[in-house]
């Protein structure tokens, strides 16, 4: 494999024009950001900035797909030692929320109007999902193992666990981190019944 020869000044200026997109895209939508915005911003020229992205639209993936990248590589970071497996899952959700919440605007172009680049962004999203829920899995089989967690279907519930932290800053985005968190592992680690589940939980006789 060749060794990587990209001087350290472009890896440096490719970085800070990404910083730069991710920090303006955060705070408006997507139409309102000009590529003049983030070259100031990263304080490059415009042409400059088209030689690292092309379009505006590519910039704004990359962006998106860093924040994920950051995102997988804090829920793979190894836990604590002798961590419970309840805080190690504590602290993935709350990972979960704080990105997406800064990745909001990125995440109502996924439903918006921008069809090209929210199919675009959908493939991201599908590709780092799946390293994403591996992360959640293997707390949920160390739980599991360490006596902490019952059974769980370990292929649906990192998922679930996925799309309930995006529903809820989706939906109830104004609600506080920490409230959003506790709720979403209140029904996580206690579900909605008023007496112990068990194992057997998934059989309600409906």
């Amino acid at each position: 494999m060749p060794l990587d020869t990209t001087p350290d000044w472009r890896v440096r200026r490719r970085e800070t024009i990404l910083a730069a997109a991710a920090e303006l895209f955060a705070r408006r939508p997507y139409h309102d950001v000009q590529v003049d915005d983030v070259a100031k911003q990263a304080g490059v020229g415009k042409a400059t900035l088209y030689r690292y992205f092309p379009s505006k639209e590519e910039l704004y993936l990359h962006a998106f797909d860093e924040a994920l990248a950051r995102l997988e590589a804090r829920l793979h970071a190894p836990p604590p030692e002798g961590a419970a497996p309840e805080a190690v899952l504590a602290c993935k959700v709350r990972a979960l929320l704080t990105t997406f919440t800064e990745q909001l605007p990125a995440l109502k172009v996924l439903g918006g109007d921008h069809s090209h680049l929210a199919e675009q962004m959908r493939t991201v999203l599908r590709r780092r999902t799946s390293r994403i829920a591996a992360a959640l899995r293997e707390v949920l089989e160390a739980g599991r193992a360490a006596g902490r967690f019952r059974t769980l279907d370990m292929e649906m519930t990192p998922l679930l666990i996925i799309g309930m932290a995006r529903g809820a800053v989706m939906m109830a985005g104004d609600a506080e981190p920490e409230r959003l968190e506790a709720v979403i592992l209140d029904l996580i680690l206690k579900g909605a019944l008023a007496g112990p589940a068990g194992d057997d939980a998934g059989s309600f006789g409906l």
